[in-house]
């Protein structure tokens, strides 16, 4: 059923927000080059949501690379190697993906 067959009351009203009925399973998910650990849920294939700490981003490869570099750690926007140990992990089946 697409939005054009719902009936108006079932549609947000213009900046209401509508709350996401999914559950996450955060889990953990060790990086396959450093062996960083952080808390990640798949939203859908396309949204992930990874929860860093301290101890995750200090032990994270790439971060201590581009900080030595000059960056600063909060401002980095992701971490490949991590990208891609969350992706082989929801490829495995490890970490669940979220139904629509």
């Amino acid at each position: 059923m697409t939005d054009a067959h719902l009936p108006r009351s079932a549609l947000p009203r213009p900046g209401e927000t509508v709350p996401d009925e999914r559950t996450m399973q955060y889990r953990r998910v060790a990086c396959g080059h450093c062996g960083a650990v952080v808390q990640a849920a798949k939203f859908s294939i396309q949204h992930t949501s990874v929860q860093w700490d301290t101890a995750a981003v200090r032990r994270c490869a790439e971060f201590a690379r581009r900080s030595d570099a000059g960056e600063q750690t909060p401002l980095i926007e992701r971490c490949e190697a991590m990208r891609s140990s969350i992706e082989a992990a929801a490829l495995d089946g490890q970490l669940p993906v979220a139904p629509p």
